[in-house]
């Protein structure tokens, strides 16, 4: 599950797409993409980004775009939606949002 230094998600994270519930890649996937967000110097000009929305879409592939589907409000702008999928390396893609989380670096083996 999500370390213990990792703060509590302020939304649910849902399952949509297939009737199963969460497991621990999810919760890593979240974790490592949210880490992600907060190096990238661009999400960090955002005034005062808040996860609104958390959802991993299980009908996709792990390793496919958009299988993790996360919505930030941000505080007198548009809301800002980014899709992270796990990968061979880390990357944050912003003007299409995709977010490549490195597998082999974050926890148990992709099943």
């Amino acid at each position: 599950m999500t370390p213990d230094t990792t703060p509590p998600l302020p939304v649910a994270l849902t399952v949509v797409g297939a009737d199963r519930l969460l497991n621990e890649r999810d919760w890593v996937l979240t974790v490592a993409a949210q880490a992600l967000l907060m190096q990238d110097a661009l999400f960090q000009l955002l005034q005062t980004p808040t996860l609104s929305r958390c959802e991993i879409n299980a009908g996709l592939d792990k390793t496919g775009q958009g299988y993790l589907y996360l919505r930030y409000d941000v505080a007198g702008a548009e809301p800002q939606e980014f899709w992270a999928h796990w990968g061979t390396h880390g990357k944050v893609a912003w003007q299409s949002g995709q977010i490549t989380v490195r597998a082999e670096k974050a926890g148990p083996p992709l099943e």
